[in-house]
């Protein structure tokens, strides 16, 4: 199943304990789990998206929902602050200095 919200946890909880507001697909499947959000610049953009993607078969899906997790990972890495780098200089114990007891 593939779908649009504004509010996917909100959508989840429709979808496994509404009879009125889920889809008709998932209520015979419960309980759903929310596998990948994607967002999306606007509402026109989201409608395209999902209509592209329930065009790909299952292998074309996982291998799209895996890529874009990779790329969102590596994002997220090259954004995250630089750890300093020890050199053994650093680690040098001054033979002078008595160990704490």
């Amino acid at each position: 199943y593939c779908g649009i919200s504004t509010d996917p946890e909100r959508r989840l909880k429709e979808h496994n304990e509404s009879n009125k507001k889920g889809a008709k697909y998932t209520r015979s499947r419960r309980p759903v789990r929310l596998m990948f959000t994607q967002e999306c610049e606007s509402r026109s953009d989201a409608l395209k998206k999902e209509a592209a993607f329930k065009k790909l078969s299952r292998d074309q899906k996982l291998k799209y929902m895996c890529e874009y997790i990779e790329e969102q990972m590596m994002l997220q890495i090259s954004n995250a602050p630089q750890m300093k780098e020890v050199d053994d200089s650093d680690k040098a114990i001054n033979k002078d200095s008595k160990p704490n007891d």
